[in-house]
């Protein structure tokens, strides 16, 4: 089962998953219901992995459609709390050099604040 909740935070939207991300559906709704509130105002996002059990092609392709525009809207997307299994996943289709990965939230704000300031 997989679940998600998306939070708007003024500077950016929180994203958190929980459980196994690897039906084309979940996949589906994940991007369309986080794209929908990405814009040039609303561009940053942070994604929380440390309740997701699994990840397949179907979740990095919505990743990978939720990064892509948050950057053409001048923002970015920060994955943090990676689970170990997952971070491997991400070591190996070298995602790891697409996405900003970040320990915590708080580390990714921080990282986001840098961006802004830039």
């Amino acid at each position: 089962m997989f679940k998600f909740t998306i939070t708007d935070k003024n500077n950016f939207l929180l994203v958190v998953l929980e459980g196994r991300l690897m039906i084309h559906e979940d996949a589906q709704k994940l991007h369309q219901d986080v794209t929908k509130q990405i814009n040039k105002e609303n561009n940053h996002v942070i994604v929380n992995f440390e309740k997701l059990e699994y990840l397949n092609s179907s979740g990095l392709g919505a990743l990978i459609t939720i990064l892509t525009k948050s950057r053409n809207m001048g923002g970015d997307t920060i994955i943090t709390k990676v689970p170990k299994t997952i971070n491997e996943l991400l070591l190996v289709s070298k995602l790891n050099t697409v996405f900003k990965i970040e320990l915590d939230t708080n580390e990714a704000i921080n990282s986001l604040e840098k961006i802004k300031n830039n």
